[in-house]
């Protein structure tokens, strides 16, 4: 992204000079934040296709903070959120969703990939359910998923929101006890969605929206 990459050039001038070295422009640089925030909105695509290189973990840490800074109705934060990257945990959980009827079908076009399409890091995003969850906990797990796509894309990663893979699990009794056991979440958690996490293997365009479904009312 063009103006990300202008913006570490100028941490990198600033930190010449700290140095005291002098930077070969000694002009001011000043970083148009909005312009940063827009461009990496408007340039964030869908990646389903990883390298093996691992995800690291100072990148994740940033992720599950930028998740768990999002919004939620009167600050009820009943959300759950895990960060996996063990394989054998994610092999292992693929297996059981695979068996159920909807794992069946997709396992054809996985080409011999797990559930997750072999990604580095795989997100759980649960809403806290029960007495204690507000009506809106699930509109809350969005606004998470939303703020990681973008701190993900900020960072040079790819993603991708998954739905089928969290309803795979949630029809697959062994599969959710193993998801609660295994990566410690409570009883109210449901999953609500996954998000594939890796370092892109692929540039897929960005997809023109369209226009006419938004219009502001004067």
């Amino acid at each position: 992204m063009k103006i990300l990459r202008n913006l570490w050039v100028a941490v990198g001038a600033l930190a010449l000079v700290s140095c005291g070295q002098q930077p070969a422009a000694t002009e001011a640089v000043s970083v148009d934040k909005a312009a940063v925030v827009i461009e990496n909105i408007m340039t964030r695509v869908s990646v389903r296709q990883f390298t093996n290189e691992p995800v690291a973990k100072a990148d994740l840490e940033t992720i599950l903070k930028a998740g768990l800074q999002a919004p939620s109705a009167m600050n009820a934060q009943d959300w759950q959120l895990r960060i996996v990257t063990n394989q054998d945990m994610l092999n292992t959980l693929s297996g059981f969703m695979l068996q159920t009827e909807m794992g069946k079908g997709m396992a054809e076009r996985l080409n011999g990939k797990n559930a997750f399409a072999n990604a580095p890091a795989v997100a759980f995003v649960c809403a806290e359910t029960g007495e204690k969850a507000t009506a809106y906990n699930r509109e809350d797990t969005a606004l998470m998923s939303e703020n990681m796509l973008l701190a993900i894309h900020a960072l040079g990663l790819g993603a991708t929101y998954q739905a089928a893979p969290a309803r795979m699990i949630n029809d697959s009794a062994e599969a959710k006890e193993f998801l609660k056991s295994q990566f410690g979440l409570p009883e109210n958690a449901e999953l609500i969605n996954i998000i594939i996490i890796g370092h892109p293997a692929e540039s897929p365009a960005v997809k023109d929206r369209d226009q006419s479904k938004g219009r502001i009312i004067e």
